[in-house]
C-alpha cells in the first residue's frame, strides 16, 4: 500500500476515514477516466457504500445538485441569471500546495485517496492511501472497485460481502439510506433554536447552506467547492436604512436578524476599532438608544431587562446574540464572505466587524 501524507495545519477541510476521493494532482487522468467513473457511477456508488464508504468524484457529484442555487450562495454579487462553474476539468493541482514532498509528483498516476489517521508526529500531518488507477480502464475494470471495498472498506453489520465473484453484476437492493453526495434529496430541516419573544425570527439553516454542509459531508473539501464555485473576492458595501441592514452591491439583500441582536449588531458598526465583552457595561446606554429605535416592543422595563442582560459580562446572552449574528450572514452567503461582516475575534480580545468602516453607510439617528 502507498501513502501520501498532507500538512494537517494547512490542509483546508478535516479528512473523513470513510470518504474515497478520486484524486488526479497532476490533471492528467480527467479524459481517460471520466466515462468510466461517470457511466457507472451509481453502481460504484452503491459498492462502496456496502463497504461503510463514500466515493466523491466532484463532477457526477455536481450533476446532482441545484448548483445555480449554490452558486449565488457563494457569489452574491450575480444577477439572478448569472451562472457560471468551472467543472470542466476537474484535477488537485491546488493540493500540491499542502502535500508532504518526498516523492516526484510528476510521476503520481490518477488514483484513489482515502485519510487514515495522523502521520507519525501526531502534530503536523494527516496520512492517506493512495491507490493508483490503471492507465487502461474499460467496464471489467470494475471488478477493482470490489477489491478495493474488500481492502479498505468498514467490516460491520451492514457490510455485505459478494459471495458470487461476477464483477459486472450491477442488480443490487436500493439501500434505504440515501448516501450523502446526493444532495439533490431535500435534506432534514434543523429544529429552529429556542429564542424569547422578542427574538422571533427564525435563525435555522437555509437551504442552501444544508447543501453546502452536505457537499463537505461528502468529501467535497474547501479546496473543490473554492474551484468549482469560485467564490467572489469583491465585497459588498454595508447600508444602514433606519434600523434595516441592506448590501446594495449584492443585489441589494436585505439581512434579517432579531432587533437585540441588531442592536448589538449596529452598535458594533459603531465602533470599528472594536468592543471587549467585558467592556460592555460602559456601553449600556448607547446600546440601549439604538434598542429603542429599532425594536416594537413598549415595555420600558422589559427593554432595559433585555439590554442588563446582553451586556452582563457573567452570562452567556452577548455570546448568543452574536452566534445569531453570525448565522444570519451564513444563511445568505458563504463564510469566505460572511467573515467579513458579522462579529469577530479571539477570545478576551476586542470584538470588532472586519468590513472596512468606510464600506459603511448609515441613513438613521447615530
Amino acid at each position: 500500500m502507498q501513502y501520501i501524507s498532507f500538512y494537517k495545519n494547512r490542509l483546508p477541510f478535516k479528512p473523513k476515514s470513510n470518504v474515497v476521493i478520486y484524486f488526479d494532482v497532476m490533471g492528467v487522468g480527467f479524459k481517460r477516466y471520466y466515462h468510466f467513473l461517470n457511466d457507472h457511477y451509481d453502481w460504484i456508488m452503491e459498492e462502496f457504500r456496502r463497504g461503510g464508504l463514500e466515493f466523491c468524484f466532484l463532477p457526477r457529484i455536481a450533476n446532482d445538485m441545484d448548483l445555480k442555487k449554490i452558486y449565488h450562495y457563494f457569489n452574491p454579487q450575480a444577477n439572478e441569471n448569472d451562472y457560471e462553474l468551472n467543472i470542466g476539468l476537474y484535477e488537485d493541482r491546488d493540493l500540491l500546495e499542502y502535500m508532504v514532498i518526498d516523492y516526484d509528483a510528476q510521476r503520481l498516476e490518477p488514483g484513489l485517496i482515502q485519510y487514515m489517521g495522523e502521520g507519525f508526529d501526531k502534530a503536523n500531518t494527516y496520512t492517506f492511501s493512495y491507490t493508483p488507477l490503471p492507465h487502461d480502464i474499460d467496464e471489467y475494470s470494475t471488478c477493482l472497485v470490489q477489491e478495493y471495498v474488500e481492502q479498505h472498506g468498514v467490516r460491520d453489520a451492514f457490510f455485505e460481502r459478494r459471495s458470487s465473484g461476477h464483477c459486472f453484476d450491477r442488480f443490487f437492493q436500493t439501500s434505504r439510506s440515501a448516501p450523502l453526495s446526493r444532495v439533490s434529496e431535500t435534506p432534514r430541516m434543523h429544529p429552529p433554536i429556542s429564542m424569547s419573544e422578542e427574538e422571533d425570527v427564525e435563525m435555522v439553516m437555509s437551504e442552501v447552506q444544508m447543501l453546502v454542509e452536505r457537499l463537505r459531508q461528502s468529501g467535497v473539501g474547501e479546496i473543490a467547492l473554492q474551484r468549482l464555485f469560485k467564490p467572489t473576492q469583491e465585497l459588498s458595501r454595508l447600508h444602514v436604512r433606519y434600523g434595516r441592514i441592506f448590501l446594495p452591491d449584492y443585489n441589494n439583500k436585505e439581512i434579517k436578524m432579531p432587533p437585540l441582536s441588531k442592536a448589538i449588531y449596529l452598535l458594533y458598526l459603531r465602533h470599528p476599532e472594536g468592543i471587549k465583552f467585558s467592556y460592555l457595561p460602559d456601553y449600556r446606554n448607547e446600546l440601549l438608544n439604538v434598542y429603542e429605535l429599532i425594536t416594537g416592543r413598549d415595555n420600558p422595563e422589559d427593554i432595559q431587562r433585555s439590554i442588563d442582560d446582553v451586556t452582563d459580562p457573567t452570562r452567556n446572552s452577548i455570546n448568543e446574540k452574536c452566534s445569531r449574528i453570525k448565522q444570519a450572514f451564513l444563511r445568505e452567503f458563504d463564510d469566505s464572505i460572511a467573515k467579513n461582516y458579522y462579529i469577530t475575534g479571539e477570545r478576551g480580545e476586542a470584538k470588532k466587524i472586519l468590513l472596512p468602516p468606510e464600506m459603511v453607510t448609515w441613513e438613521m439617528p447615530r
